[in-house]
Parts: structure tokens; C-alpha cells; sequence
């Protein structure tokens, strides 16, 4: 069924309130990458058959819900399940997108999670994507039952103990935390057990591999150790930020940007002709949280000159018009 839209409040109650899994757009009809979405999600849901209800509403011709919801940018996909947020993704992003709707329903539903005649090739393309993000986490990254802090065997209680030993940097993934995910990746591996070990997306083996690989010095010297050579998310962005004399933290880049606060400040700051960079915070989930604490500023886009910040999309607008500010910032063309 295409995806419907939603006009009133006490529809998108009733919506939220029923159980099953779904999906809803906060769409703004200024935003062409909202009409992508939408297509999306109905090609995706009737090529996959996803038991999963779908439907868009206005954002700004019903803000009280926007901002209830805390949605400050267009396009924002919000995923529900027993009438509670079990996730959501902000922004054009394809792949993230069809992640979460198939996670939704495979982790939340109680139901049947397809429909008849599912496109079995679909669903496992969409799982596969997933699989090889998480790969690709960290570059060396340990699938295991429970996490480091508290395994739930004892062969990942070993594997740990091995890393942890040879003082490896590594991130981990509860499989028992996700059945689709602990089934899939056995398939994707073509490696039937677990702790499964992976250096940079590519599969290292279980622990008896491991072992064998850890015997040899040469190996281990290559993989990443604690500390080494790792900024703090602090210091990580305070070189973000000084990176040009003015930074802009945004949704997108100033080539697409990629919702309509970051679309106004790009268009602001062009024609001022100021010379400034640019950082896509939706392609890092550690910068775009890190910085909201870092600043004390609760939403993008955030605007920085000589590392310190100036604001937000009014705080910017207000600035543009004192003339010590437009002195003081780089231009374009100014030596």
C-alpha cells in the first residue's frame, strides 16, 4: 500500500497507538529530497513485502507534533512499535533508512514480519548492507554473545580475554541482542559459530584462528592498540572546529545540504561571500552528539569562528547584519 499521508493530530495518535510496526515521515514539501523518500519507502516496502505501516505528515502544518517529537529538519523518519520510538533517521540517507524499518519489524514485531510471496533476495540484500556496516564499525571488530564487560560464553570470554591481553583497540556486538543479525552473519561469513573476529571489514575467524594469528608478532603489531594515536572526542573537536578560521556544522554539505535550516545559513553565508568550511554531521553520529554537549548548543546547524561558536540559524541571521561582524569574518577573495 503506498505510503498515505496523515492531516490531523488524532490521526497521528491513532497511528502511533496501534501496535504494529510503522514508520512516519516528517515531510516538508520544500524539500525535494522528501519526495525521495517517500518513494523509497513505498518501493522498498512493496518490493520487500515488510509488514510495516507507513505514512508522511506535514511538519510545519502541524508543528505542535514537530515539536513534540523533537524533529527540528526535513526529512526525519521516525519508526514506532507498540506505540513507543524505537528509532529514527534524519536525513536522506537510502541505506540507514531501510535498516531501520527492517530491524523494526524483525526485533519489535510479535506478528509475522513479512507478508506472503516476500522477496527473499530483498530482504537479504537489505540484511547483508547492514551486516557489512557493522563489520566495518571499528577496524577490528568482535562478534560474541554478551559484550566485554560481561560475555555469555566462554568462548567469547576467551577471545576478549586474548584481545584485552594484547592491549588490541576493538569494538563488539551482542549477537544475542539480534536474532536477525546472529542468523545472517553466519551466512554473510560463511562461518557457522561464535566469537567471529573481523580486521577492516574482512573476517578473521573464530578463536581458534585467532589464537593461531595471535602467535604471530607480525600480526599483531599491525592491529590498533589502546590509545594509540586516538584523540579524545574532545580534542577531536576542537581540531573539527579550528580546521578553518569559520566552520559550519551542518545536515549535508554546502552542495546539498540536506534540511532546510542548513539549506538558509549556506544560502546566508554565500551571499555575504564568506570563506568557510563545512562538516556533514550526518555522517558521524560521535561528532554530531559529541558537539551538542561540547558547545551547549542542542541543535545544527552550529556556526564557529576561531573556534569559538557564534550560534544557530538566528543567532547567524542577527550577526549578518552588524557591520564589525562582516569585517571580522573571512571572505571570499580577502588575503
Amino acid at each position: 500500500m503506498p505510503i498515505s499521508e496523515i492531516k490531523t493530530g488524532e490521526q497521528v495518535a491513532e497511528f502511533i497507538k496501534d501496535p504494529s510496526p510503522a514508520v512516519l515521515h516528517f515531510y516538508a514539501n520544500w524539500a525535494p529530497s522528501c519526495e525521495q523518500v517517500n518513494a523509497l519507502i513505498d518501493d522498498f516496502v512493496e518490493d520487500s513485502n515488510l509488514a510495516i505501516r507507513t505514512a508522511f505528515i506535514d511538519a510545519e502544518g502541524l508543528p505542535g507534533i514537530t515539536l513534540n517529537f523533537k524533529v527540528t529538519a526535513a526529512p526525519t523518519l521516525i519508526y514506532f512499535s507498540n506505540g513507543k520510538e524505537v528509532g529514527r533517521v534524519d536525513g536522506f540517507l537510502p541505506t540507514e533508512i531501510k535498516e531501520k524499518a527492517l530491524n523494526t519489524v524483525t526485533r519489535y514485531s510479535t506478528a509475522a514480519p513479512f507478508a506472503d510471496n516476500v522477496d527473499e533476495e530483498a530482504l537479504k540484500k537489505a540484511l547483508f548492507l547492514r551486516i557489512e556496516k557493522l563489520t566495518k564499525k571499528s577496524p577490528v571488530m568482535l562478534f560474541m554473545k554478551g559484550d566485554p564487560s560481561q560475555p555469555k560464553c566462554g568462548f567469547s570470554r576467551t577471545i576478549v580475554g586474548l584481545l584485552q591481553s594484547k592491549n588490541i583497540e576493538f569494538d563488539s556486538f551482542d549477537i544475542l541482542s539480534d536474532d536477525s543479525v546472529r542468523q545472517g552473519l553466519k551466512e554473510y561469513s560463511n562461518w557457522p559459530t561464535y566469537p567471529q573476529l573481523y580486521l577492516n571489514g574482512e573476517l578473521v575467524g573464530g578463536l581458534d584462528v585467532v589464537k593461531e594469528e595471535f602467535a604471530d608478532e607480525a600480526f599483531v603489531e599491525k592491529l590498533p592498540k589502546v590509545g594509540e594515536g586516538k584523540l579524545t572526542l574532545e580534542d577531536r573537536l576542537k581540531k573539527l572546529i579550528s580546521s578553518q578560521r569559520m566552520m559550519l556544522f551542518m545536515k549535508g554539505d554546502r552542495n546539498e545540504p540536506k534540511c532546510g535550516f542548513s539549506r538558509t545559513i549556506v544560502g546566508l553565508l554565500n551571499e555575504a561571500k564568506a570563506d568557510y568550511g563545512t562538516f556533514d554531521i550526518l555522517g558521524d553520529e560521535e561528532v554530531r552528539q559529541g558537539l551538542k554537549t561540547f558547545s551547549n548548543w542542542p541543535t545544527y546547524p552550529q556556526l564557529y569562528l576561531d573556534g569559538e561558536l557564534i550560534g544557530g540559524l538566528d543567532v547567524v541571521k542577527e550577526e549578518l547584519l552588524d557591520t564589525h561582524f562582516l569585517r571580522s569574518m573571512p571572505r571570499v577573495g580577502r588575503s
